[in-house]
């Protein structure tokens, strides 16, 4: 996720726009200062102890909120294990398409609209790909493909505290165990 605030700074300059990162988790002030440092404007904070371990539901429910909210024009997400299942669940409660696997990210000069690249036919072959009509477009992006900037920890930027909390009796799934 932080790789993705330098692409985000450039598309959010390009657009006139903001980088806004989304932090849901359990006992994350770290993760937020982290976002603040590596350059985001604007952080949404979902703290609280349902958000502990990655559940598919309660992470949908969380980003579909804060999205609906915020209405961003862009959404980023690194497709780690974690981004390859919620892209596509934020895609479909939002309405709106995903663009997997990016490789690298721009906007179209004529519409204005991010342009997503992606290895196509086996990787033999680069496809760049537009979602127009329904905002906001979606995409994962592989870990590695953009640096992070240098963190400044010395920034303050807003820090706005969702209260909002998915219902744990909704779980489907359940972490018994975690074996290191």
């Amino acid at each position: 996720g932080l790789e993705l605030l330098n692409p985000g700074r450039r598309l959010a300059d390009g657009q006139g726009g903001n980088v806004t990162a989304v932090v849901i988790g359990y006992n994350c002030d770290e993760a937020v200062k982290d976002a603040i440092a590596y350059g985001a404007d604007k952080v949404y904070v979902m703290d609280n102890e349902v958000y502990d371990h990655y559940t598919t539901e309660a992470y949908t429910a969380a980003f579909v909120q804060l999205v609906e909210k915020d209405c961003p024009t862009t959404v980023l997400l690194g497709a780690s294990n974690l981004g390859r299942d919620l892209g596509p669940r934020l895609a479909g409660r939002l309405r709106t398409g995903l663009t997997a696997d990016c490789t690298a990210l721009d906007l179209d000069e004529a519409t204005g609209n991010v342009a997503w690249t992606r290895p196509a036919f086996g990787g033999n072959l680069m496809a760049t790909i537009l979602c127009p009509n329904h905002p906001p477009p979606i995409g994962t992006c592989r870990p590695g493909v953009f640096k992070k900037i240098e963190p400044d920890y010395n920034r303050t930027v807003e820090v706005v505290k969702d209260d909002y909390a998915f219902p744990a009796a909704d779980i489907r799934v359940k972490l018994l165990e975690t074996i290191l």
